[in-house]
């Protein structure tokens, strides 16, 4: 139980609502794939997969990045949707940009539908994601006093570790990335 159910509860849901999101967005945007520690799956490793027999799943090299499963130039893969699906992944300007780097192997200059460049949306999303569990964090602490300050404790202990998380995932994801490209981020932010 709680003093203030009702802030409780909204404050519940603009931390959950969205947080399968934001761990995407530090994570795999456009659908990149797995780009985590063999055998835990947990933490980043970018090259972890693709060099094993599990199969690669970015394809990332100094010209751009994502795997074409393109029936006309790839895999097939795309052929084995039912149409329209099968149409619409197969066309590098209809396929949804969530999915374009599995289904496309595109240049880092690929423009979005957004407008912005894949590789600007890389590290966009990776910076974006660590903002947004900040935030989460953020309106968390909000609720101190209203909620068990056992609960409390540990959501607080599991935040913290989601934000070390995010900012482990965009610094090895962002820094991958602008290794390979040799493309800086738009807005000056730190690459290392």
């Amino acid at each position: 139980t709680t003093r203030d159910p009702q802030t409780v509860r909204q404050t519940l849901h603009a931390v959950m609502d969205d947080s399968w999101r934001t761990y995407e967005r530090y994570t795999a945007p456009l659908g990149v794939g797995f780009m985590v520690s063999p055998g835990t799956h947990y933490g980043p490793d970018v090259d972890g997969y693709e060099y094993s027999p599990w199969g690669t799943y970015h394809f990332a090299d100094r010209d751009g990045v994502g795997v074409d499963r393109t029936r006309a130039t790839g895999t097939g893969y795309t052929g084995q949707y039912p149409s329209p699906w099968a149409e619409i992944y197969e066309s590098l300007e209809r396929c949804p940009d969530e999915l374009l780097l599995f289904f496309h192997h595109v240049p880092y200059s690929h423009k979005l539908h957004s407008g912005s460049t894949v590789i600007q949306h890389i590290y966009d999303t990776h910076f974006a994601g660590v903002d947004e569990v900040v935030e989460m964090r953020r309106r968390w602490h909000e609720l101190a006093g209203l909620i068990d300050p056992a609960v409390d404790a540990r959501v607080r202990e599991l935040l913290d570790e989601q934000l070390r998380c995010a900012v482990e995932w965009r610094d090895q994801i962002n820094t991958y990335f602008f290794r390979k490209s040799g493309v800086p981020d738009a807005h000056g932010r730190r690459i290392y």
